[in-house]
This record gives structure tokens, sequence and C-alpha cells, in this order.
């Protein structure tokens, strides 16, 4: 009798197989939710235009680096960015808007440029992507192409490969109601930035 049943599995197995084999339709794995949830959340965190935060950074090359504090203010299509201390270099100032970006050392000098990026390149000498960091540090892919991302259950983006960019999201903390990173770490091959975020203000609540 056992014998009996196991080959009408057998013949069952082979039947389905053959079926799906003729029909040519392919099992679908089950859509992931937190992607969906993902998709939600970035929608609700884009149409905030008013953000800030503090931070302790951490800014490596391979061969030099250092840690200091950064201010980022957010305000519509304008942005202002406080370092003290990072890479050893002082205190410095950047201002971002729509036309140009500005760059205000302590001691009085000033550079312009039309992209932010190559500002900050010409200060640290080495390629800091903000602009594509304005989006990673409030757990969102840039706008562009992405080789890869992560999500847990709840739709949080835990890791990113963009732009040759590397970036983990260790930590989220709940802000004003939404769920935001605290802790983010960027790597480009020797490069590698690292925030720990210690105040986020969100909308009316940003300065």
């Amino acid at each position: 009798m056992k014998h009996i049943v196991r080959r009408y599995r057998y013949w069952l197995i082979l039947v389905v197989v053959i079926l799906n084999a003729c029909t040519g339709v392919a099992v679908k794995e089950p859509v992931a939710g937190g992607k969906a949830a993902y998709e939600a959340r970035a929608v609700e965190i884009s149409a905030i235009h008013d953000w800030s935060l503090v931070a302790k950074i951490s800014l490596d090359d391979g061969d030099d680096g250092g840690s200091g504090k950064l201010q980022w203010d957010v305000s519509g299509d304008s942005a202002n960015l406080d370092f003290h201390g990072a890479m050893g270099r002082g205190a410095w100032h950047l201002r971002i808007d729509s036309d140009a970006a500005v760059l205000s050392e302590a001691s009085g000098e000033t550079q312009t440029a039309n992209s932010v990026n190559d500002l900050i390149q010409r200060r640290i000498g080495w390629p800091l992507p903000v602009d594509a960091l304005q989006w990673w540090v409030r757990g969102l892919a840039a706008p562009g192409a992405v080789d890869e991302e992560q999500f847990d259950s709840s739709g949080l983006l835990t890791h990113l490969e963009q732009f040759g960019w590397s970036i983990k999201i260790n930590r989220y903390k709940t802000f004003a109601g939404l769920d935001l990173p605290v802790r983010l770490d960027a790597r480009r091959d020797e490069f590698r930035v690292k925030l720990a975020i210690g105040r986020w203000h969100i909308g009316s609540e940003a300065r």
C-alpha cells in the first residue's frame, strides 16, 4: 500500500512539472512588503521641504581623517551646512541654493562653484556627494540609478548601493512621528563618511 502511495505522489509531481513547462507559467516570488512600505514612506518624506539635523561627522580618505560636528539646515531649495573640526580643518560654512554653492572659511575667505560636490572636493580633497547625501541621510535613495537596496519589514532602508557608494543605515529613531536615521556609514573605495545624528527637526520644528 505504501508503495502505491509513493508511486502516486511521484506521478502527481511529474504531471505538475510537465504542465508548468507546457504552459510556460513561472512561479512568481511574493512581492516584498518592505519595498511597498518604503515607497509610501519615500512619498511622505520627500514632501517635507524643511528639516534640520545635528550630527557628529567622521571623514576618512584612507590616509587622513578626522571627526567634527555638523549642523545641516534645509529650507526648500536652500541649505546651510556648518562644519566644526571635520578633517581637522577648523570651522567652515557651506551654503547651497538653486544657482550656486558658496563655501565660507572662519578666516573670511570664500569660494563659489556651480556644483556643491566640486566645491567640497576642493575643500577636503576628495569627493563627498552632498547632493546624494541629503537623500541618504533621510533614509531614501537619491534620484538616479540604484544598484542595490535592502529594506526591513517595515520599509526602512537598511542598505543601498548607489553612484559607486555603499551605504548602511544601522539605526533609526522616531522624530515628529517619523522614523529617521541616526547612524549612517557610507563608503566608496578608500573614502568613508560616518554620521551619528543626535537630533532631527522636521517641518515647522526646523530652524
